[in-house]
């Protein structure tokens, strides 16, 4: 019975050991080593080594003879019991049947049930907690949470493993939430606060005082605008070259292609360009220089921020109408940023896959639901005013 309480002490500490560490390979309780082990017999040589000899004490006598009554040896002063009732107790007193009981040591011995050796088994209980203090200690000093140290840490065979062969053609996912499209015109705008918003891709989307960045999964296009800005010509750059170097928004481009709209007007890359926007039509001239000021606090304006509380998106009153910053990314969070145009969901490393496919159907029917800009100076949807199908402010030029 204490072999089992100390067995099921053992079980209920390595589960403990296991809920610790989520990315634990081994936690299963085994025997890594057996032994026979030897009972100490009454009669073995190292027994009665341990104890000394009887024969070896000073013999006394078993027997005493005593000559002498009892009355005479202790004198007619004594109590005595005389009365009739105890006369009469002492003569009906029944002799005793029953067997004198044998030496328990010897009675012992002779038991032939009794098993003189036993089976030792030694656990994986110290390999266990070793590698739960050295995962502790990784964890610590590790940027990484514990399923990504079990996942980096473990070891898998992927020799059976054919890959599916896929074509440049073939690299767009059937994902509906993929991150990018095909064909996709990003207007850099701003002075202070650069923005960077998709638009409609076609030419008429374009004006003279701006720069766009135009994203294939061949080409990766830089358009600048006659009279924009240092800042926007130098983000668009930056923007472009990272696209095209990271391999980023499924872009396989071998180098950015860079187009001046008062320079090159009829080169291989601006008809290649035009060509993909659908062909060359009139477009909108630069604005007055207050413009820019006013696009990037109007735009900021119609950022939404929700996250999800109870299988609800809630509005981030806090965030709402703010440009976002990286410190909202947490890893127990999941966030929508709805920009318009472009609507993103964040999920930490920590959200369940439950709470993953919840986020992803609210943020569908967001998407495609009514939208409402009428209050806003700019709709993000349409930014430079482009597309009459888009409703616009009454106040907005």
């Amino acid at each position: 019975m204490e072999s089992d309480k100390k067995l099921d002490k053992l079980e209920s500490f390595l589960g403990r050991i296991n809920s610790k560490v989520a990315g634990f390979q081994e936690t299963t309780l085994t025997v890594t080593e057996k032994a026979v082990k030897e009972v100490m017999k009454l009669d073995d040589e190292i027994f009665s080594k341990f104890y000394r000899r009887v024969a070896e004490l000073p013999r006394v006598p078993t027997r005493i003879e005593i000559s002498e009554d009892f009355d005479s040896i202790f004198g007619s002063h004594g109590p005595t019991l005389a009365s009739a009732m105890v006369q009469h107790k002492r003569s009906v007193r029944p002799s005793r049947n029953v067997q004198a009981s044998k030496n328990p040591l010897k009675m012992l011995a002779a038991r032939e049930d009794i098993r003189h050796e036993y089976t030792e088994e030694r656990l994986n209980v110290a390999q266990l907690e070793s590698k739960r203090v050295k995962a502790e200690k990784i964890n610590k000093s590790s940027e990484y949470s514990e399923a990504a140290l079990a996942g980096l840490a473990s070891k898998e065979n992927f020799s059976s493993v054919s890959l599916r062969n896929v074509n440049m053609s073939e690299q767009t996912s059937n994902n509906s939430a993929v991150p990018y499209k095909n064909l996709m015109l990003i207007q850099v705008k701003g002075r202070r606060h650069v923005q960077t918003r998709l638009v409609e891709p076609r030419a008429s989307s374009l004006n003279s005082g701006d720069s766009f960045v135009l994203v294939t999964p061949e080409h990766c296009f830089v358009w600048i605008g006659e009279f924009s800005n240092v800042i926007e010509k130098a983000k668009a750059m930056d923007l472009a070259t990272f696209i095209q170097t990271q391999k980023d928004m499924g872009c396989r481009a071998s180098q950015v292609q860079t187009i001046n709209e008062s320079v090159d007007t009829q080169g291989s890359d601006a008809q290649e360009f035009w060509t993909i926007l659908g062909g060359q039509m009139p477009y909108k001239s630069a604005g007055p220089p207050e413009e820019d000021e006013r696009f990037e606090s109007g735009i900021v304006e119609t950022n939404c921020i929700f996250r999800l509380v109870d299988d609800k998106l809630v509005p981030d009153d806090e965030e709402w109408g703010k440009i976002p910053h990286t410190s909202l990314l947490a890893s127990k969070e999941v966030l929508v940023f709805d920009f318009g145009s472009e609507v993103y969901v964040w999920h930490g490393k920590e959200v369940t896959l439950a709470q993953r496919k919840v986020a992803f159907q609210l943020v569908k029917h967001l998407w495609n639901g009514m939208f409402d800009y009428s209050c806003c100076d700019i709709n993000p949807l349409d930014p430079g005013g482009c597309n009459t199908l888009i409703p616009r402010s009454e106040g907005a030029n």
